[in-house]
């Protein structure tokens, strides 16, 4: 199974860079990428193109030009995740409160993210919102 930026998680993925650029990578995905993003910014400059990764994967929201993958911005897939499961879970006197800091601003200095509270997947897939 074919993760994000094409990394072969089948057998458990632990975040570690040899996973995103060793063997294991699917190049040829990857390109792809790379290929699309730089495509759709030269025939539309004002383009934003957003990776929704959960993975992590280095270089996403870098430049081609500076080695990257040329995504403009990334989603922080995992605000929405953590929300859901303490809504569901836990009452509101038991949210950690560094936890839910660490998970806001756990990101690579100077990649653009898109912060948001409910994703498509709780609303459509699990059927459930934080309206409820």
């Amino acid at each position: 199974m074919r993760g994000a930026g094409g990394v072969d998680n089948s057998s458990g993925f632990s975040g570690g860079y040899h996973e995103y650029f060793g063997p294991n990578v699917d190049e040829d995905g990857v390109v792809y990428l790379m290929l699309a993003n730089e495509m759709l910014h030269n025939l539309y400059p004002n383009c934003i193109t957003i990776a929704e990764d959960v993975s992590g994967m280095p270089a996403l929201c870098v430049a081609l030009s500076l080695g990257g993958i040329g995504f403009d911005y990334r989603l922080a897939m995992a605000i929405p995740d953590m929300y859901i499961k303490w809504l569901k879970e836990k009452e509101d006197a038991d949210w950690d409160m560094g936890a839910l800091c660490h998970t806001l601003v756990n990101r690579r200095s100077g990649e653009k993210t898109i912060a948001y509270a409910e994703s498509h997947d709780q609303a459509y897939v699990e059927a459930w919102s934080l309206r409820e």
